[in-house]
């Protein structure tokens, strides 16, 4: 018999662990600098710096977000499930819970400009007029974006209408200006103070953050995640049934095979955000397939690993990170900044990929078994805690009531 949509599905706080497992293991790797590096070879010290430097490029980077995006989107289907069978208003009440997320996820800009949750909170808006579209419409969108079809298109129309000399000065003189500014960046987050780190970032980090989502493609990437999420929820595909197993290993097989072929290629042809030729813009697009191919296979493989045995292994020890993972995100950026920035340690550009790698895999480690013994006390994570207290205008309880003894 199927489970209600609205009851908490295990795999999906797993799901949703391992996902913030590669996003502290990107961020660390680039020492949480969010922006461009000061030179090419930035943090590589070692023949091992530079190995798990290309690994993270091709194996890591977006590959989790996209993971932890379609989650958002699930997350979307069953609020608003749990809202259409109680007969309650849901839009106004997830506008309002999107508001709360931008201001968190500002507070957490203006310490750390790779902060996600603004962008979330922006493109969550867009998912309100869509939750009454027919599935079949929503897979089309979804697929068109996360492929990133939008920015292939635009590179080929870039491509065959050349800049005039104009345009190219201008070009140019706006490439200047920004690795001037970079400069400045990297040496605020280096070495300066707090408030100079908090007044880069509320105005000309904000502004890249948003230049770097639409020159990328990942706005309308991120966005396709959700609906994807959305379609998932739908379909009630994380629910354990044979049914389910059947899809996701044939998902597992195709979607292996294409990020085998896409991640050769990526090898061969990296990423670029100056597309100067068609080479590069095809590159770009097989980077795109190669992000969301090799997401699936990820998120297929976790899942059938949990469903094998859903209450032993290690899996299962990280559900309880998933139930608070806003709170385990924000606090791996504290870890990030703690180290990395000159308001912390300032071991920025000092210690090798390898070694950055590494701590943020021991803080991860550290991180399963806080949250453990948190949700042993207390039935939610902190900001979760904060964020459902403010959406409903009233206190939520917090802390385990204490059984009484027999």
């Amino acid at each position: 018999m199927s489970t209600p949509l609205n009851e908490r599905i295990a795999v999906v706080d797993v799901l949703r662990a391992f996902a913030l497992l590669g996003i502290i293991l990107t961020h660390a790797v680039g020492g949480y600098l969010a922006g461009p590096p000061p030179a090419p070879d930035y943090n590589v010290f070692s023949p091992i710096d530079r190995f798990v430097d290309s690994a993270a490029d091709l194996l890591t980077f977006g590959k989790f977000f996209s993971i932890f995006a379609l989650l958002f989107g699930l997350s979307f289907a069953i609020q608003m499930e749990n809202a259409d069978r109680k007969g309650k208003s849901f839009a106004w009440r997830f506008a309002w819970r999107l508001l709360l997320l931008f201001g968190i996820g500002f507070v957490h800009h203006m310490f750390y400009s790779g902060d996600i949750l603004t962008i979330y909170a922006l493109l969550g808006l867009l998912l309100i007029p869509w939750r009454r579209v027919k599935t079949s419409v929503l897979l089309v969108v979804a697929i068109i974006l996360v492929l990133n079809l939008p920015g292939l298109a635009l590179n080929l129309r870039q491509l065959s209408t050349p800049p005039s000399a104009e345009q190219q000065q201008a070009a140019a003189a706006g490439r200047a200006a920004f690795r001037e500014q970079s400069r400045r960046q990297y040496e605020i987050k280096s070495a300066g103070t707090a408030a100079e780190l908090i007044e880069m970032n509320v105005t000309q980090s904000f502004v890249n953050k948003l230049n770097f989502q639409l020159v990328s493609g990942r706005l309308w990437i991120t966005f396709g995640l959700f609906l994807l999420g959305l379609c998932a929820g739908r379909m009630n595909i994380f629910r354990d049934t044979e049914e389910h197993r059947r899809f996701f290993r044939r998902l597992a097989w195709g979607a292996g095979g294409v990020a085998a072929a896409t991640t050769a290629i990526a090898a061969v042809q990296p990423f670029t955000m100056a597309v100067r030729d068609m080479a590069a813009a095809l590159g770009n697009f097989s980077f795109s397939v190669q992000q969301i191919a090799l997401s699936a296979f990820y998120l297929c493989v976790v899942t059938l690993l949990f469903w094998r045995n859903p209450t032993r292994g290690v899996l299962p020890a990280l559900a309880p990170m998933g139930k608070m993972g806003l709170t385990t995100y924000l606090t791996q950026s504290v870890f990030g900044l703690g180290l990395f920035y000159g308001i912390g340690l300032g071991m920025l550009g000092k210690i090798g990929v390898a070694w950055s790698a590494a701590l943020g895999l021991a803080f991860f480690v550290l991180q399963v078994f806080l949250s453990q013994w948190w949700l042993r006390h207390f039935s939610m994570g902190p900001v979760e805690w904060l964020w459902r207290t403010l959406t409903y205008f009233k206190l939520q309880p917090l802390a385990r009531p204490v059984a009484s003894a027999a």
